[in-house]
């Protein structure tokens, strides 16, 4: 038992790091964590997809809350879009949340199908960001000048309903908060800097998470699942990874502030695509 809790609150406290350090959510280092876990002790295959994507969404929900708080306190976020997002994300989370738990045939193999494509993506959009920061320093420069205002939001009331179903689709099919659908579309087609997509990209995953959270732990509530479950959220275990990692996430910001970014992006897209060849092994019956 003490065994399992430090190598929880470990893997919690590395994620929460190695998140901060590359700017990604936690949910992509919590959801494969949260997965083999519950694989190794032997929860059944057909809870193990919505047990995995609950308590993941509570790990993020914890962590975004440090991440947005940081952000608001640096002035990196746009409210007014991270409410309106985030709020058009709540319907796409409900349906994809019934989807998931009514569905029969999204089990652990779907799920290891849709996580390790997520991951690949991540990985792709990893090196190419890479390859791009160390071939052209003027991105730093130009990335200042296209800051978006409070006043005027680029991107009419479609754009912000798309961004938001989008955000939701990912956030509650594989368990992340959406930081992967929504700080391109943040930087690309709202025209904010790098900094504020990603400041904002955290106030909206706390919404999107939260939903996500209510959600599932709705839909399972009648099920008893684990000792401190609500739903399909393992809340105990959930919290041994998500407190730790949301302290360390602050320690990684910081600390990637002295390392060459290209080369830590290029580090985790390795990893990520480790991870992904590992899940997708796990698929096709390579144990």
């Amino acid at each position: 038992m003490l065994t399992e809790i430090l190598l929880l609150v470990f893997a919690g406290a590395a994620g929460g790091f190695v998140g901060g350090l590359v700017g990604v959510g936690g949910g992509l280092i919590f959801a494969p964590v949260l997965f083999f876990y519950f694989q190794g002790i032997g929860i059944p295959p057909e809870v193990i997809a919505p047990l995995t994507i609950g308590s993941s969404l509570f790990c993020t929900l914890v962590v975004a809350l440090s991440a947005a708080h940081s952000q608001f306190q640096k002035s990196a976020v746009d409210s007014r879009i991270a409410f309106s997002v985030g709020s058009a994300s709540a319907i796409a989370v409900v349906l994809i949340t019934f989807f998931v738990t009514t569905t029969s045939w999204y089990n652990a193999s779907v799920f290891e199908l849709v996580f390790a494509s997520l991951l690949i993506i991540v990985a792709l959009q990893m090196f190419r960001r890479a390859a791009a920061k160390s071939g052209k320093a003027k991105s730093k420069a130009s990335s200042k000048g296209n800051e978006s205002t409070d006043d005027s939001i680029p991107m009419g009331p479609l754009g912000i309903v798309a961004t938001g179903a989008a955000a939701g689709v990912v956030s509650t099919a594989a368990g992340v908060g959406g930081g992967i659908v929504l700080v391109p579309v943040y930087h690309r087609l709202f025209k904010m800097s790098m900094i504020r997509s990603v400041g904002t990209s955290s106030a909206t995953i706390v919404l999107v998470s939260a939903a996500g959270v209510i959600s599932y732990a709705y839909a399972g509530w009648e099920l008893d699942l684990a000792p401190l479950s609500a739903g399909y959220i393992d809340v105990g275990r959930a919290l041994l990874l998500s407190v730790p990692a949301a302290f360390t996430a602050r320690l990684g910001v910081q600390t990637a502030h002295r390392f060459n970014q290209a080369l830590l992006r290029r580090s985790f897209a390795i990893v990520a695509v480790l991870v992904a060849i590992r899940l997708l092994m796990s698929v096709l019956g390579f144990e």
